[in-house]
């Protein structure tokens, strides 16, 4: 399994608006420099976040990003879904059926790829931001 550049970044730049505080905006500027991130790369995650409602932005001199809801209450699944284009946990895809790839829909394999997938992502949905903080950081 592979966790992209897009859900890393993001997981950064959200923890650092949780350890920040619930009142205490940032700039994406300030999170750029303090996580070392490339801004034009945050600025294009914040909006997938803020449309996914996981960010809310405030403007003014003291604005910046914040938490849209409780630490507690975003899971890193909430993350992945907000920036990730697609999420494939699947060995097997209808786009990949070929005799050198996959043996076609009859495979016996695929259901077992595609409950793999549905535990991984019940398994990221019981990983709070909360948690990834407390523990991790």
């Amino acid at each position: 399994m592979y966790i992209s550049t897009k859900t890393g970044y993001a997981l950064r730049a959200l923890v650092e608006l949780a350890l920040a505080g619930e009142n205490e905006p940032l700039s994406l500027t300030e999170l750029a420099q303090r996580q070392q991130l490339p801004f034009k790369y945050l600025e294009q995650l914040f909006r997938k976040l803020k449309k996914a409602e996981l960010v809310l932005s405030r403007k003014g001199s003291r604005g910046g990003y914040l938490l849209a809801r409780k630490k507690a209450e975003i899971s890193m699944q909430d993350i992945m879904n907000a920036v990730e284009d697609s999420q494939q946990y699947s060995y097997c895809s209808i786009d990949k059926f070929d005799d050198d790839y996959c043996q076609g829909s009859g495979c016996g394999f695929r259901s077992l790829w595609d409950r793999i997938g549905t535990d991984l992502e019940h398994y990221f949905s019981g990983i709070s931001l909360s948690e990834i903080v407390n523990k991790y950081v």
